[in-house]
């Protein structure tokens, strides 16, 4: 069990991270100009979610380091062999969290000056 541990730690930081991005897409981040319905501020649980996947992504080596010594044979070569492609890919979805992150909170705030703007125009006519 100690062998497949950080693997399975690193499709759970793997999937978090996917979790994150998914979650920004549909609150706005991929959303095209042309769609005119409200975007909403990154929420807070999001924001803490992030953090804790910057942990989430570190795990999975910590832990292979501490169990080195008891994980042999071919884990350990496969291991040893996609260390440093698992770290890239891993770093790519923690940036694209952030990306996304970044395009929803410019959206929201773009959502948030067109109401206040909206609402001043209404009642100057008015």
């Amino acid at each position: 069990m100690a062998a497949i541990f950080p693997g399975l730690l690193w499709i759970f930081a793997l999937l978090w991270a996917l979790g994150i991005c998914a979650i920004c897409a549909i609150n706005g981040a991929l959303r095209k100009k042309d769609d005119h319905r409200k975007v909403e501020t990154v929420q807070w649980s999001v924001i803490i979610m992030q953090i804790i996947s910057m942990f989430l992504c570190c795990a999975p080596y910590g832990v292979y380091k501490l169990l080195r010594a008891q994980i042999h044979g071919a884990i350990h070569h496969v291991y040893a062999m996609l260390g440093i492609p698992s770290a890239i890919v891993l770093g790519v979805f923690f940036v694209a969290e952030l990306v996304l992150m970044y395009i929803q909170a410019q959206k929201a705030q773009r959502s948030i000056i067109d109401n206040v703007l909206s609402k001043r125009h209404h009642t100057t006519i008015s």
